[in-house]
């Protein structure tokens, strides 16, 4: 908006440092040099063309900038026309925002604010509820535990929950368990996968049992594989259907275990 002058001139590389030039990192320089002058605050070595006045650039808009090298920036940007239709392009996705949310453009950024500040309250809650109803599940599982060597063996096909979840599930059981040593074998069939989940109490880890071993030939059952190291380990296969056969063989493979000490 200034429209600062664009002056190019020629002169010795000795002169140009003289008038306070600046030259470009790394690049290499004849004894005469090209100088382009952008109003009084610019003075560099350049080879490149410019426009005759700042104002004919027109707006520019930084994109953004980024290292292509040691000491070197990029900086992208756009200007003129591209400009204009960047901010056009923002407008009316700001529109569609403010549409979205019920309200003004200018007062949408104050809106979208009390929205997440609800969503994050309400997903707290959700966390809450959904932590509350594994302890319950985890309560039910306890009552599955059967006498196995010398200790006990939970293990269940369990539905309604997520993968994550279930990992969570597993972990709530073996907290909750008065009965110690005990290994909690839970699978899950989502998206049309199989998946495994075992844990076991302390004890057992100091025995030198890990709970990977307990779900081996489990995840083989279902086309998978696992892993995990000490008291939890997970595993996942591409045949649900096999996930009976799978809780059997990990209910085995924990009963060997317990019974081996």
């Amino acid at each position: 908006m200034d429209d600062p002058e664009v002056r190019i001139w020629q002169a010795s590389r000795a002169d140009s440092e003289a008038a306070g030039a600046t030259a470009l990192f790394g690049e290499k320089y004849g004894e005469q040099v090209r100088i382009v002058d952008i109003g009084d605050f610019s003075r560099e070595l350049c080879g490149g063309t410019h426009v005759g006045h700042g104002s004919n650039a027109g707006p520019i808009r930084v994109l953004g900038e980024s290292s292509i090298g040691s000491n070197l920036r990029r900086i992208e940007a756009l200007t003129g026309h591209d400009v204009l239709r960047h901010y056009d392009n923002e407008r009316r996705l700001l529109e569609e925002v403010s549409e979205l949310l019920g309200t003004r453009p200018a007062d949408a950024p104050e809106a979208l604010r009390k929205r997440l500040s609800h969503l994050v309250t309400a997903q707290q809650e959700l966390d809450r509820l959904r932590a509350h109803k594994l302890r319950e599940h985890a309560q039910r599982l306890l009552t599955l535990a059967c006498p196995s060597g010398r200790g006990h063996i939970i293990t269940k096909h369990v539905t309604g929950i997520s993968p994550a979840e279930l990992r969570q599930l597993a972990l709530e059981v073996i907290d909750q368990t008065s009965t110690d040593p005990t290994i909690v074998i839970l699978g899950l069939e989502h998206d049309g996968k199989a998946m495994l989940v075992a844990a076991i109490t302390p004890s057992l880890t100091t025995d030198g049992i890990q709970a990977a071993q307990i779900i081996t030939r489990a995840a083989k059952a279902v086309g998978g594989g696992g892993g995990g190291t000490g008291a939890v380990a997970s595993a996942g296969g591409r045949h649900p259907q096999a996930l009976g056969q799978a809780l059997q063989l990990a209910a085995e493979d924990a009963s060997n275990a317990l019974g081996s000490k």
